[in-house]
């Protein structure tokens, strides 16, 4: 189960190169045709960054679980991995639809809290274990 979060990791940093080219595209010209479709060019840059970052902690959350010998819990392998591609994914949304920032419709602002939570309660359990077995070397 554990290796769903480099599957992952992996997707998440495929959509950040892909964005990185988006980017240089829109800011490059901001009159083209990519910049009419993804106009939230500062959200595009949120969406990126966030996603290179999800590829990190999914990367280095595989290494933690395998350096441990830790089976991470499938809610946890679960949340981790919907969370990050949640986040990251809800800022590439509003990119594309600059008016949720303003005003966020009722689903977008449920699935912004679902993919908040998800992501912290599986960071956060990740942590925990990570931290646990460690201690339990000492």
């Amino acid at each position: 189960m554990n290796e769903w979060l480099v599957v992952i990791g992996a997707l998440c940093l495929c959509v950040a190169l892909v964005e990185a080219w988006m980017m240089v595209a829109v800011f490059s010209n901001p009159k083209g045709g990519l910049a009419r479709l993804v106009p939230g060019g500062q959200d595009l840059l949120k969406s990126h960054i966030d996603y290179l970052m999800m590829s990190q902690l999914l990367f280095i959350f595989y290494l933690l679980f395998a350096h441990f010998g830790v089976k991470a819990s499938p809610f946890l392998v679960f949340a981790m991995c919907v969370g990050s591609v949640g986040n990251a994914g809800l800022f590439l949304i509003r990119a594309v639809r600059p008016s949720l920032k303003e005003k966020p419709t009722p689903p977008f602002r449920m699935t912004m809290l679902a993919s908040c939570v998800l992501t912290t309660l599986g960071y956060l359990g990740g942590a925990l274990t990570v931290g646990g077995a460690a201690v339990s070397l000492m």
